[in-house]
């Protein structure tokens, strides 16, 4: 019998496991830091922080030098707030009417980005002023207060039973990530900037931001005040493009996905592989099973088509992936046997798989890829 190969794991005792190394977090945000040379950074930590781990993201980029935080919902922000985490923080996206207050008890800034969110704001009784920012629409047409509303809104902020503070004012691009459209961008700037001058006439001085990663990447005419980052803090690019026009900035990829093979076993010539029979194997193989599936959140587009790392070489995924096992062809890789590492995302030796590639085999994004790696899945802080 084979003497089993010793792990290098540094997953212990779990089947798959994720590495986040918080000193590349904090080190992009140096770099966003730099790059925005003495705005604003809002650091992005919605959707557990693009797979990387909320708390722990939170705290390594507020290291870096971020002074915001942002999150999409609200139970992201008081988990934060529980963490010990006092910073500034911006709910980003809806918040039901009944949990209004409880934001504003706690102190975390929110989205009014419509008129019958800032009417519901009219109803609620406060011990202390809630503080807002305003969300305009100029292009994207998803969130966003209309140019049509604008005056009914202005109307409401400066009415003298308006309680509210006017912390700031944003809106986002819709297609910043091509630099071919740029004039787009433009338009969408220049929108934005008149609902910005309507405000000050009225007196209001709230900070500006517009920008997400691809605009800080792209140029200083869309840093404003603040600028939010997102994916670029992660070490990943908004697009090919973006990594192209801001070719002399290094980004530091933090995550890494690893998994163990299961089993080892020997398939003959001509058998078929997987759910449906999809696979046709061309030669006697040795096949390994890996405990994770679309489940954990590997896609189910890389059947047939995906690879991992195992032993510093890559093995394709062949079949049908399954809920919760994938089935790779080791057969070039004699060695392998059950209790091996298997790199999903990452190094091994010579071989690198990033969340791109990952993404471009599976037909999509390197936001999907990290976004939707399991949350149960336990993130090891390296």
């Amino acid at each position: 019998m084979r003497k089993k190969a010793k792990s290098k794991s540094r997953g212990g005792t779990r089947r798959t496991w994720v590495e986040v190394d918080t000193s590349a977090l904090t080190e992009n945000a140096r770099t966003m830091k730099k790059i925005l040379s003495g705005k604003g950074l809002m650091a992005v930590v919605k959707s557990n922080a693009y797979g990387h781990g909320m708390v722990r993201s939170a705290k390594a980029f507020l290291e870096g030098g971020a002074e915001y935080l942002a999150v999409d919902d609200l139970d992201e922000a008081l988990t934060l707030r529980r963490e010990g985490i006092r910073a500034p923080i911006l709910v980003l996206g809806y918040i039901v009417p009944e949990r209004i207050k409880e934001a504003v008890t706690r102190g975390i800034s929110i989205t009014i980005s419509s008129t019958s969110a800032l009417e519901e704001l009219t109803h609620i009784r406060f011990s202390k002023k809630p503080r807002i920012h305003l969300k305009f629409e100029t292009g994207l047409h998803r969130q966003g207060i209309p140019e049509s509303d604008a005056d009914q809104v202005l109307s409401a902020i400066t009415s003298r039973s308006f309680s509210g503070i006017i912390e700031g004012v944003y809106t986002h691009f819709a297609t910043m990530e091509s630099p071919e459209n740029e004039g787009y961008s433009r338009r969408q700037a220049k929108r934005f900037d008149a609902f910005v001058s309507m405000l000050r006439e009225r007196g209001f001085h709230p900070l500006r931001h517009v920008s997400a990663s691809s605009g800080i990447l792209f140029s200083p005419d869309f840093h404003y005040d603040v600028a939010r980052a997102g994916i670029a803090l992660y070490g990943l690019w908004p697009s090919p493009e973006i990594h192209t026009v801001a070719r002399n900035v290094t980004l530091v990829p933090a995550l890494s996905w690893k998994s163990i093979v299961s089993e080892v076993k020997h398939v003959v010539r001509g058998e078929r592989v997987g759910y449906d029979l999809t696979y046709t194997l061309s030669r006697d193989s040795r096949l390994a099973v890996m405990p994770v599936g679309y489940w954990h959140g590997l896609p189910r587009s890389l059947s047939n088509t995906g690879m991992v790392i195992i032993h510093g070489r890559y093995v394709p995924i062949v079949g049908r992936i399954s809920m919760d096992m994938t089935i790779l062809d080791v057969t070039d890789v004699p060695s392998v046997c059950a209790g091996d590492v298997v790199t999903i995302i990452g190094k091994d030796g010579d071989a690198v798989l990033g969340a791109d590639t990952v993404a471009e085999k599976a037909g999509t994004i390197n936001y999907e890829i990290v976004t939707r790696i399991n949350p149960l899945i336990d993130r090891i802080e390296l």
